[in-house]
């Protein structure tokens, strides 16, 4: 064979070796606009940029994937995936992956990015909210998106709640008045009202709950990575200040 086709097969054999090991990141996909944007060809926006940037500064190669919410934390459970992006912290979360802790607390220093959920509803609705309680009748439900964890924080006030698929489709319903009301991360909602003048919402304040969102690594990739994913970790803070996320 000659020396110029051996030399390049050597190179590209040498390529392969040395390729960067590849970090597969599920993303749900109702995350709330702007911090993630689905349109094709790929996903993108800060929290994306953020994600991408950290991982590559570690020698990763990060591979995103949408998937809905159920599916992400079943994805990583079964080690289909190895982080996801976006995940509040739940204690029994915890007991099955990898969050960045700190004297036995979630540690939001490591966060991607902190978000208010609110209250929407019709204009002219009379629902008032004091922080404390909200007057739904008792026929009345508030909406939220499949999956999503302010389900349990309606729970615990005791507010009725009703499940549909996306944001989209929970707008719609808010607008039909098939639900009183719809909690939703407020820059998810303000994004998706903008492009929607059709539809006549307000805010109910203040914010039912503010939460950081973290990157959450499976068992399996934390055991067998542990410096890797404590790389990733270590680059958000200073990169996400960079991006100007809260």
């Amino acid at each position: 064979m000659p020396k110029p086709v051996l030399a390049l097969l050597a190179l590209l054999a040498g390529g392969w070796t040395h390729a960067a090991p590849v970090l597969r990141i599920v993303v749900g996909n109702a995350e709330p606009a702007p911090f993630v944007d689905y349109s094709p060809p790929r996903l993108s926006g800060p929290v994306i940029e953020l994600v991408k940037t950290a991982a590559e500064r570690c020698g990763l190669s990060p591979q995103f994937r949408p998937l809905p919410a159920r599916r992400v934390l079943r994805s990583l459970a079964l080690s289909q995936a190895d982080a996801a992006a976006m995940l509040s912290f739940q204690t029994d979360r915890a007991k099955q992956m990898r969050y960045p802790m700190r004297d036995g607390q979630v540690d939001p220093r490591y966060r991607l990015a902190a978000m208010s959920y609110v209250l929407y509803v019709p204009q002219q609705s009379a629902l008032r909210w004091d922080g404390l309680r909200l007057d739904l009748p008792e026929d009345e439900k508030v909406g939220v998106n499949r999956g999503w964890a302010i389900t349990r924080e309606l729970k615990a006030r005791r507010i009725a709640s009703e499940e549909g698929g996306n944001m989209a489709e929970n707008f719609a319903k808010l607008q039909a008045g098939r639900i009183a009301a719809f909690a939703m991360h407020e820059p998810g909602g303000d994004a998706y009202l903008a492009g929607q003048p059709q539809l006549h919402m307000k805010k109910l304040q203040p914010p039912l709950k503010t939460e950081s969102n973290y990157l959450v690594f499976s068992q399996a990739y934390g055991q067998a990575h542990p410096e890797r994913m404590r790389c990733v970790w270590n680059q958000l803070p200073p990169l996400r200040r960079q991006l100007a996320l809260p």
